[in-house]
Formats: structure tokens, C-alpha cells, sequence
């Protein structure tokens, strides 16, 4: 069975490329426009990993982060962070808020499907 990917981003570019790619892979991928969708659909479907833009309307990366490590419905999936921010201070926020890994922007997609494949096997 495939494995399932919610990929939450408010670019619609990245939501389509990565989405994109990731199917070619034969994943099945869910899309979220911004924290509060990513949220409900993790819920709905929990996915085997979440890929989630930090920085997005409604409910930023790292509320939903909290809601979802927060509710013992949806604290086993993984969540990798998805962010333009690179300093050291902003992946430790990440990092304190619960993320499980974090992939800097811009970033090649070779970079995410390897994060993926590396997370899916844990």
C-alpha cells in the first residue's frame, strides 16, 4: 500500500511541485493551503508524515505542530518543517515546538524525497 504524505503550503507552486513528485514516487499526497487545513486533514487521514510550511495563514507551522503533538490522536506522525527562515534560532523554535526534521528554503526536491524515504523508514 502506498504511503501517504499531507503536504501543507500556502505557495501554490511548492505545494505543486513537491506534490507532484512525491506522487510520481507512488505516495499518496493530501494538500493543505494553510495550518488549520493541514491540521483537519491530518486528523482525517493521518498520514504516514506531514511536510509543513512554518509561515502560513490561519494557523501557522508551528501552532499546527502543537495541536497535532498536543492530541494523542496525531503526536506519532512525523513532521518536517518546510521554511525560508535558515538561522539556528528559527530551527531550534521548530525543534522546541515539536518538528521531527527541518528542510530549508529553497531547496531542491531531490532534498525533500530523500527526507521523506529517510523518515518513512523510522
Amino acid at each position: 500500500m502506498a504511503k501517504a504524505i499531507l503536504v501543507a503550503d500556502d505557495d501554490p507552486d511548492i505545494l505543486s511541485i513537491v506534490s507532484m513528485s512525491l506522487e510520481a514516487q507512488g505516495y499518496t499526497v493530501h494538500k493543505a493551503v494553510n495550518g488549520r487545513e493541514a491540521v483537519d486533514l491530518a486528523r482525517e487521514h493521518h498520514p504516514d508524515l506531514l511536510l509543513l510550511d512554518m509561515m502560513m495563514p490561519e494557523l501557522s507551522g508551528y501552532e499546527a505542530v502543537g495541536e497535532l503533538k498536543g492530541d494523542p490522536a496525531t503526536s506519532d506522525i512525523p513532521i518536517v518543517g518546510l521554511s525560508a527562515k535558515a538561522m539556528a534560532s528559527d530551527m531550534e523554535r521548530a525543534s522546541d515546538a515539536g518538528i521531527d526534521g527541518y528542510i530549508t528554503k529553497p531547496f531542491r526536491i531531490a532534498q525533500v524525497i530523500t527526507a521523506v524515504e529517510e523518515y518513512l523508514r523510522r
